[in-house]
């Protein structure tokens, strides 16, 4: 109860402090625009006559010393004609020689200088759009939003072309106007910001340059004049697709259905419509929904799943928009608050949920097909709008049960709609914005019935405000509600998933219904941070009810969970003798559930200092008392847990380097003797401006006296519910790395390529029964069931060749290679490890897809 108060308190009295801190004017910089009355070529020549006038210079230094005078000149114009915005810069050097380019594939930011471009077409002072090309012609676009977030996803049609000269190097952009989305009217005033980048001194000069004590980005842009008679462009884009796609898989699987040999072809269409100035309609029928790049391997022993990354084009672009909870004014620390996604959308596609009833040989599809998806996404008004409809098809299972061939249906016919909207107001001073979600079934049979909800919607409501009009501080909040439908026998399924567990026999706030046809939830959470200035300040408080579900079309690990937090802090921003910034921090949380049980509690503190030489170091200590644990016997009643002492160090050589280096160093080590030592370093090569070789390596080596086995009855065992919960030593050696490749032959014309070994194996010992719940009180018992050793190999690599032949449209080739092994369980040999992979059966992959994109007006 203490801790409460004192949180209280804390809140309280930050909150009334910003009364006090008074607001100063900023200097707005304005920069105009010329109608360019004669054709220009983008070339990186400024040939053309609005490029002959003085450009505007005033630019001001962030990097390496804030304020300053730029140490190099920089010119900067801006023109216009009906089609778009052309912006052209002269980059000069005191010594040539120091101009740094390189060439890499779109979005690549590569180590060399650079000059961003960036337009805040509307002026709302919270989204942006951002070009970039540095010397060779490599290009960079992103979007900008929530005024401090950016999302590279983006991929605008534009151009941008440079040149090196004796004296520097120049530099032209031209954004047609149907890629900026905005209002029409008679005279335009827009935001916009530029910087350039100079490698060999690590400086960064601005337009508009926001100081590191402040918060914001967009919202400080300077203003764009002159741009008059303009009308926003109707935007109507088909992208068509075809795929031919060979698949050589491994050897030796006796099923009818097993083909090592495949070979299939796919085609689709993308359309994208402009529905007004502002508002974009994505149609999608037959989505390529492939991914580039391969997920990576890892050992999951938790009762929890694992969460990836989307990776699918169609859901990636514009996501932004459809991200709950993002807001200016950073936000703050999860600090074992463990976030729930209302919206995930890797489960759209999914793997099919349901199981196949009949012995015999199965042939499962991997995913469910999307029949057809449509997106929504931009402004109406003063508000941001997201929309995304979806339908998956009925996946089956072909069965051959004794000759007899027959399929089963195991994933139904469901719908997937999301709807976002957000809104500022108060001059970007609040904001507020809501998230809904909607899934539909159309279950047909009884056992489809049982894995799945039949209908599941969440409605979530998110807001900010900063405290003053110099935006000293922030406050941020969340809600939201769930609610999902099904039979008796789903529902009861559902409460007894790692997420809720309300069979757990010393649960008191819930308990298993069996009659219960629906499930609802709620989650709240609501911060505090100080957003300005050196010291720094923050603090949260959250609530996830157990009930509280969003797996559907989301993604919720855990519930029952009140986290609380309180954080505080220096950042030196200003260089010194020996350092160029440095920070530390201490923070200090505790989780509990709803029986009020104290589950965790940790002490924190953290620094990091970037040196002179720009090298820099990081480093964390956390220290952990004893707790409780509510899911380690994976239903069973809570077990405690002996507390732990948590210490991190890396050290970074200087980035702007042809070779760097980092190294890192994790030692836990927990009060009853057990440890997870990591072992980390990563090594990034530029033998030449167009090649970046990065090599990474983990060894991890971990000791717990207290990994779950096995839930086994017994009707004796009335201490522990006639339960036996198995638990046992488990002496776990993961070994990884990761090699990258990125080659640019052109900034159109590129190969990347990713290969990942991983070996992990881990060793069961000294089998023990729990003899009480809520206890670290053990006995030995004789496990007689399947041996959990295990000794798990994967080998992936991926290769792509991608080609930009014309803007917006592509080739790509793909090479996906894939080995697994599972020999020696318990054993860990690394170089039998490694031969035994090597002589494993690969399967491989072979893609080809061809875009091209029509401009119909």
């Amino acid at each position: 109860m203490k801790f409460y108060l004192h949180l209280s308190f804390i809140i309280v009295f930050t909150l009334l402090s910003a009364a006090f801190i008074s607001a100063k004017e900023y200097r707005v910089p304005v920069i105009n625009a010329v109608r360019a009355d004669e054709e220009i070529a983008v070339d990186g020549y400024l040939n053309e006559s609005v490029w002959q006038g003085e450009g505007y210079s005033a630019l001001i230094q962030k990097e390496p010393i804030e304020g300053a005078e730029p140490t190099e000149k920089t010119s900067v114009w801006i023109a216009y004609n009906e089609q778009g915005i052309f912006v052209a810069a002269k980059c000069y050097y005191s010594d040539s020689s120091t101009c740094t380019g390189g060439i890499a594939r779109r979005d690549e930011m590569v180590q060399s200088d650079w000059f961003w471009f960036w337009i805040d077409p509307n002026k709302s002072g919270h989204s942006a759009f951002g070009f970039a090309v540095n010397p060779d012609g490599s290009i960079i676009d992103r979007k900008l939003y929530q005024d401090i977030y950016f999302d590279d996803s983006w991929d605008g049609v534009w151009e941008g072309a440079a040149k090196k000269h004796g004296d520097g190097w120049t530099v032209e952009i031209f954004i047609p106007f149907n890629q900026l989305r905005f209002s029409k009217k008679d005279e335009y005033v827009m935001g916009v910001n530029f910087e350039r980048y100079i490698l060999y001194k690590a400086e960064e000069d601005y337009f508009t340059m926001v100081p590191d004590t402040e918060t914001g980005f967009v919202s400080k842009f300077g203003l764009l004049t002159g741009i008059t008679g303009i009308e926003p462009p109707a935007r109507f884009y088909i992208l068509p697709y075809v795929m031919g796609k060979a698949s050589y898989l491994s050897e030796g699987q006796e099923s009818p259905f097993y083909d090592d040999k495949k070979y299939t072809g796919n085609a689709g269409v993308d359309l994208k419509y402009g529905v007004t100035g502002d508002l974009t309609m994505d149609l999608t029928v037959n989505p390529d929904f492939g991914q580039a790049e391969v997920d990576p391997a890892e050992i999951n022993l938790s009762a929890f799943e694992t969460y990836y990354d989307e990776k699918r084009t169609f859901f990636i672009e514009g996501s932004d928009i459809f991200r709950f909870g993002d807001n200016p004014t950073g936000g703050v620390w999860g600090c074992y608050w463990t976030e729930p996604d209302l919206f995930y959308s890797r489960r759209i596609g999914r793997e099919p949920k349901g199981s196949v009833n009949h012995t015999g040989f199965v042939d499962r599809p991997e995913q469910t097909s999307i029949l057809g998806a449509a997106k929504m996404s931009g402004q109406i008004g003063d508000y941001a709008l997201g929309h995304i409809s979806a339908v998956t098809d009925r996946e089956y299972a072909r069965i051959d049960s004794s000759g007899t061939i027959f399929e089963e249906e195991i994933e139904p016919r469901t719908y997937y709609g999301i709807l976002r909207s957000s809104t500022e107001f108060n001059e970007g001073n609040q904001g507020l914005g809501f998230l809904a979600t909607a899934i539909t079934r159309d279950l047909r049979t009884q056992d489809l019935s049982q894995v799945n909800n039949r209908n599941a919607f969440v409605f979530g409501l998110d807001g900010w405000s900063f405290l003053n009009k110099e935006r000293d501080w922030g406050v941020m909040g969340k809600v939201a509600y769930s609610h999902v439908n099904g039979t008796e026998e789903r529902i009861l399924n559902l409460q007894q998933e790692p997420a809720h567990y309300y069979q757990s026999p010393d649960f008191e706030y819930v308990s298993l219904d069996s009659t219960r046809t629906s499930l609802s939830g709620y989650l709240a959470r609501f911060a505090v941070r100080k957003t300005r200035g050196n010291l720094g300040f923050q603090s949260a408080l959250g609530i996830i009810s157990p009930g509280f579900e969003t797996n559907d079309v989301g993604f919720t690990s855990v519930t029952n969970l009140i986290n609380m937090h309180v954080a505080s802090g220096y950042d030196w921003f200003e260089p010194t003798n020996w350092f160029r910034e440095a920070n530390l921090w201490l923070m200090t949380s505790r989780n509990y559930d709803f029986d009020g049980r104290k589950l965790f509690e940790q002490y924190y503190a953290t620094t990091y200092i970037s040196f002179l030489n720009y090298w820099s170091i990081s480093s964390h200590l956390q220290i952990t008392p004893d707790g409780l644990d509510l899911h380690d016997t994976r239903g069973g009643p809570a077990i405690a847990y002996h507390g732990y002492k948590a210490t991190y160090f890396s050290l970074s050589t200087d980035t702007r380097k042809k070779f760097r280096l980092t190294g890192s160093i994790v030692y836990n080590f927990a009060n009853d003797g057990g440890y997870n030592r990591d072992f980390g370093l990563e090594f990034t090569y530029n033998p030449s401006p167009s090649i970046k070789l990065t090599f990474s390596a983990d060894l991890n080596k971990m000791l717990t006296y207290q990994q779950w086995v096995a839930n086994i009855p017994d009707s004796s065992a009335a201490s522990t519910y006639y339960t036996n919960y198995v638990f046992s030593d488990l002496d776990q050696q993961v070994t990884s790395g990761t090699i990258r490749l990125d080659w640019g032959f052109t900034p159109q014309l590129s190969l990347q390529m990713y290969v990942q070994p991983y070996i992990a194996v881990g060793s069961y010992s000294s089998f023990k029964r729990l003899t009480e719940g809520g206890t670290y009180e053990f006995e030995a018992y004789d496990y007689q069931g399947p041996n959990p050793d295990f000794n798990f190999k994967s080998f992936k690599a991926n290769i792509v060749l991608r080609w930009e032949y014309r803007p917006g449209s592509l080739i790509y080739l793909v090479w996906t290679h894939n080995r697994l092994n599972y020999d020696n369980p318990g054993v860990y040999d690394l170089g039998n490890d490694i031969q035994s992979l090597l002589d494993e059966d690969a399967d491989n992959i072979f893609l080809i897809k061809l875009a091209y994109l029509f401009t119909i007006y």
